[in-house]
This record gives structure tokens, C-alpha cells and sequence, in this order.
């Protein structure tokens, strides 16, 4: 199923009129395929790294976020996934209120908040991709359109940042998509995470009824010091580039670029999704840095690993006191609301909590069965 974007695509930015005051150009040259392990001393800092960062400082200094960023109290839960829990009690109250989502499908509305009425001292830059003739026009379909205005990327600060270097990723903004992945975003993400050259930078992108607060196309990034158990655990190869993540409380399927190539897995993820979308399953979609599949955790091999989870779908049903089950949560990263919460939480309760956003195991394994077979179609036709 394609998604629909609303019939006038957005032209007169107003509060975005200076979107190209800066933009980080650049190329596969660029990208970092290997990062440091955790505990290597030489770690080097990436110019996207650079950017990003020193811009994100002087928004806080200049006070354009809704809270002050301070150390974060951290500590790792006890026990084998050595969940990482984070006590940040002012996302949780003052963080914009999140528009009223009913479906996986929910149309783009313009009248709601939505990207392209952030001003633009939140907007930190828009990449370009030199090597990509898409550059040159918009891209349908994977189709370039030499007619239509240029797609662009931007990166803009999240006001109530759960994190350090919390930004969110909008790709094609101007083409005002729902929060519906396409392929050229997917591409966008794997592309920025090239770019970065530190460990611990995330990205993860939250579907509607999967704890996405906005209604139009972004992702998450930001910065952890710490490192996560799906960056090294073991998975299970279920074929055609597609492997199960079985050792977290809710299963999902995880993919690698080694191997493949960032068109050919987005190609893949977005095919999974497209399904997803079409029969209105919510999903999350996590990108990290990690080891190549199958090699130890202290193994120099590393490449971009990503989960992709099917999940139940939320719609006003009651939240968990400790934290909310979205996409970093689902990666063991724990964004706790209040501080008795944070000292008392196990990986007890914290598998509880995650375990209940896990579909029914039947409708699961139909996923994961029709999944598989998605992937063998789209693999044949690439031999």
C-alpha cells in the first residue's frame, strides 16, 4: 500500500524560511563503517558528529529547549540484559501534549502541530546526499521527478530531549508524510548513522499506536554512554537477510548492513513495513552500532544492526508508571518518570512491562511467517 501525502505539498515554509541557512553535504566518502568498541580509548568524532553536537550545545545555552539538559542520575539494572534506566522525570512533564492517535493510518493533518511550523532556531541543519541523484528532484517510488522541488532532510532539536543530543530526523519534510516509513527515510536513517562516528549514537522510529507523539514523518537520534545488549546479543537467522531477536521480553526481527548494502536492506525493512502499515500493525524500528551477527561481544566486527518489533498497538489504554513501552524502551534503554520508580525498578518488572506490548505468539508467528516470505520474494528477484 502507498502512503498519501496531503494533495498541496508545502511550499511557503513561513517560520522554516531560512531551512538551507546551513546544509552538511555529504557522501559515502563520508561514512564511518566501523566505530569503536566500548572501552576503546581512540575514539575519533565524525564532522557530522561535530555539527550536530556544537549546534545542539547552543541551543541550550541560548535556552531553546523546554528544560535544562544536566547529568541524568543512570544506573543499570541488575541481571543478565543489564537494562539501562535513566531517571528523567521533566520529559515526562513537560513535554509537548501527544495529538490523539487512533490508527496505523491516520491520515496527515495539517492544521496540527507538525514539522514544518518549527521555528528555525530549532532547526540545526538538512543533509544532502551528493552521491544521490534524488538530490536533483523528489523521489516517488524511487523514481527521481526533476519537476518537483528537491526533497529535504532536516535535523531539529527535540525540545524535551530524553537524552544528550536528542534531535529528531525528518526526512522529505517538505512532502508532509503521516508517520509512515518510506523507503527514502529509512535510507536517511541508515545514512545519518553512517555518518556518526560514536558508539552510542540511536536511532528509532515509533509508528502510530506505537507511542509516536506526531503525526508526521521523523525519528528519533540521540547520544547514550552506555552500551545495550542488542548491540551484541545473539539472534536467529530466520533467512533472506532476516533474523529474530528472541532475548528480549517482546520478539522482534533484526537485520544487519554487513552483508547487504543500505539500499537493499532499506528496500527490505520498507517492504515489512509497507505490510505493517497495510494491515495495521504498530511497529518500532531501532538502529544502533553492534557487533556482526554471530561474533562475540569484545569482536572488532562491527557493522549497523536494527529491530524492527510488531507490537501491540496503544490507544489510550493505561501507561506503566516506570516508563512507556516505545522503541528504546523495546532496546533496553529505560527513560524512567519518577525517582522511587528509578531506585526500586528490576529486570523482573521491567520484563513485565515490555512483555505487554508482545502480540498474541499466534498472530506473531503469522507475522513472522509472511515476513519471511517477503523476504525470500524480494531476494529472489535481486539473484
Amino acid at each position: 500500500m502507498k502512503v498519501k501525502c496531503v494533495e498541496k505539498v508545502l511550499r511557503n515554509y513561513s517560520s522554516m524560511a531560512d531551512l538551507d541557512s546551513f546544509v552538511l553535504s555529504y557522501c559515502s566518502d563520508d561514512f564511518v563503517p566501523q566505530t569503536a568498541r566500548w572501552g576503546d580509548q581512540d575514539v575519533k568524532v565524525s564532522k557530522f558528529d561535530k555539527e550536530l553536537t556544537s549546534r545542539w550545545d547552543e541551543c541550550m545555552e541560548k535556552g531553546v529547549f523546554r528544560y535544562d539538559m544536566q547529568h541524568l542520575d543512570t544506573r543499570v539494572v541488575p541481571g543478565p540484559k543489564a537494562y539501562v534506566a535513566q531517571l528523567n522525570s521533566l520529559r515526562a512533564t513537560e513535554r509537548r501534549k501527544p495529538q490523539t492517535i487512533m490508527s496505523v493510518s491516520q491520515p496527515f493533518n495539517p492544521d496540527l502541530f507538525n514539522f514544518t511550523k518549527v521555528g528555525t532556531k530549532e532547526i540545526l541543519f538538512s543533509l544532502q546526499n551528493t552521491d544521490d541523484s534524488a538530490s536533483n528532484g523528489a523521489t516517488v517510488n524511487g523514481t527521481v521527478d526533476s519537476a518537483q522541488e528537491p526533497e529535504r532532510h532536516i535535523i531539529i532539536i527535540n525540545v524535551s530531549p530524553l537524552e544528550y543530543g536528542h534531535v529528531l530526523i525528518v526526512p522529505q519534510v517538505n512532502r508532509c508524510y503521516p508517520q509512515v516509513l518510506t523507503e527514502t527515510s529509512i535510507k536517511v536513517g541508515l545514512e545519518s548513522m553512517l555518518l556518526s562516528s560514536h558508539r552510542g549514537f540511536r536511532i528509532g522510529f515509533n509508528s502510530l499506536c506505537a507511542y509516536a507523539s506526531v503525526n508526521h514523518l521523523h525519528m528519533h537520534a540521540y547520544y547514550l554512554e552506555q552500551q545495550l545488549l542488542v548491540e551484541y546479543c545473539d539472534v536467529k537467522s530466520l533467512g533472506h537477510h532476516v533474523h529474530e531477536l528472541t532475548i528480549m521480553p517482546c520478539h522482534g526481527f533484526a537485520f544487519q548492513l554487513h552483508g547487504t548494502t543500505v539500499t537493499q536492506i532499506a528496500r527490505l525493512i520498507h517492504k515489512v513495513t509497507n505490510y505493517f502499515y497495510a494491515n495495521d500493525i504498530a511497529h518500532n524500528l531501532f538502529i544502533t552500532r553492534g557487533t556482526v551477527f554471530g561474533e562475540p561481544q569484545s569482536s572488532t566486527k562491527r557493522t549497523i544492526r536494527m529491530y524492527l518489533w510488531p507490537r501491540k498497538k496503544f490507544i489510550g489504554t493505561k501507561v506503566p508508571d516506570e516508563f512507556n513501552v516505545a522503541v528504546i524502551e523495546l532496546a533496553g534503554h529505560l527513560p524512567i518518570k519518577d525517582d522511587s520508580s528509578f531506585h526500586s525498578l528490576t529486570e523482573e518488572t521491567a520484563d513485565q512491562i515490555i512483555a505487554d506490548a508482545s502480540l498474541p505468539l499466534e498472530e506473531y508467528n503469522q507475522i513472522k511467517t509472511n515476513v519471511v516470505e517477503m523476504a525470500r520474494q524480494l531476494d529472489s528477484k535481486t539473484q
